[in-house]
């Protein structure tokens, strides 16, 4: 037995990979409809997945479609954080230039679920 060690085994999830980033993945995070939104949501979607990278993008995940419906260009350089605030339906970064942003989510489209414009575009987050 080896102290302060363990082995991780690698298992198939139910969801393949998503692939949309040029570059490492700094943060991660899961947004269940279901627990994650105010407790009148009525939604059954599988959730959502925010991510930021070295590349300076912050996407935004359809789990339901396995597909990224939203990719912004947050910051001039990586973004290492990434924080929520669901009561005012925000989520900041923070980056390598030293700034601190914060983005609006559409707490009423994730509840409702997600659908497309007339011009066919999908937008969940806004600065």
């Amino acid at each position: 037995m080896r102290l302060g060690s363990f082995y991780l085994r690698h298992t198939e999830f139910k969801y393949p990979r998503l692939r949309g980033h040029r570059d490492q993945i700094t943060n991660i995070r899961f947004l269940s409809s279901s627990r994650d939104l105010p407790s009148t949501s009525t939604s059954t979607a599988p959730g959502y997945l925010l991510t930021s990278g070295k590349d300076t993008f912050v996407k935004f995940w359809d789990l339901s479609t396995q597909h990224c419906v939203q990719t912004i260009v947050a910051h001039r350089s990586e973004v290492w954080s990434l924080d929520m605030n669901w009561e005012q339906g925000l989520f900041f970064t923070g980056s390598g230039e030293g700034e601190v942003k914060a983005w609006k989510i559409d707490l009423e489209s994730l509840a409702t679920g997600l659908k497309e414009t007339d011009t066919g575009e999908v937008r969940m987050l806004s600065p």
